[in-house]
């Protein structure tokens, strides 16, 4: 009887280890077909990438991008808020299938997750007071702002040491909220703010007070859509979407929408997405 019950417990585990394991070496696409939807973090606060508008509508070109890579996929969208910590930790953690969160790949962010091929190209600098800073070099050694989370305090760091600047962590601020970065350059609390250049002129645009410092640079912006680490499968998924996304048209007149010549924010396409060979 004893060794009856103890063969039947041992199946038992067995069952639910290789249950276990069997999830564990599941692609994350697999789940995403299987259920028919592609659960996607995005952020609600970055115009022109992704923000609610004055209608209530949840709209931004990553909104665009997550929407036709879903449909190459064949499955639905459900759009989940996130922010610049959460975009990583709810991959990490299985809240999202992905990440379209204005997220750039850096080497930092490669050790917690992976990244799709680049779909977004910018540069980051800083919003200043129209009386304020007229370049880079006139912010150094003044209090600025940066995203929490963001790669902008990286590359600001950087371009001090590059420059011969000594780097004063006292000078830099962290922000959780765009809106209060930005109302603390208005009332001259920092002296710049640094951002994603088309995020700031975005900003910029209702008040006349600001500008953004162009021409030059802190860092170059390269977006990925974010993915769990070590998946190739997933990651080789959404690769596909992209390249088919920008093989067939559709990309450019996503693109321009929020970034053309015409739009509020242009930003000129230098790049495209890189499309394979299908042999």
């Amino acid at each position: 009887m004893f060794r009856m019950a103890f063969g039947f417990i041992c199946a038992v585990l067995v069952g639910v280890f290789t249950s276990v394991q069997a999830q564990e070496h599941t692609s994350v696409i697999d789940r995403v077909k299987d259920r028919g939807e592609l659960v996607v973090g995005i952020r609600q606060d970055n115009p022109p990438h992704s923000f609610i508008n004055e209608q209530g509508d949840w709209v931004g070109f990553d909104v665009d991008i997550a929407n036709a890579v879903a449909e190459k996929l064949g499955v639905k969208m459900k759009r989940v808020p996130v922010d610049e910590i959460t975009r990583i930790t709810y991959l990490q953690n299985g809240k999202i299938d992905m990440a379209a969160a204005s997220m750039s790949h850096t080497w930092k962010r490669d050790d917690a997750v992976d990244f799709s091929q680049t779909y977004f190209w910018s540069a980051q600098t800083f919003l200043v007071r129209k009386d304020g800073a007229k370049n880079l070099k006139d912010l150094v050694g003044k209090k600025v702002g940066m995203n929490r989370g963001s790669h902008s305090v990286g590359n600001w760091k950087k371009w001090l040491e590059k420059n011969g600047y000594e780097v004063n962590e006292e000078d830099i601020i962290e922000f959780g909220n765009k809106q209060i970065a930005m109302n603390a350059v208005l009332s001259g609390k920092i002296a710049g703010w640094a951002e994603d250049a088309e995020v700031l002129a975005n900003y910029a645009k209702p008040n006349p007070e600001l500008t953004v410092l162009s021409g030059e640079a802190i860092g170059m912006k390269q977006d990925g859509l974010g993915v769990i680490e070590n998946d190739s499968k997933m990651r080789d998924a959404i690769n596909h979407a992209l390249q088919q996304i920008e093989s067939s048209g559709e990309y450019l007149p996503i693109y321009n929408r929020w970034f053309g010549p015409d739009s509020d924010t242009p930003v000129p396409l230098d790049k495209r997405i890189e499309v394979w060979p299908g042999g």
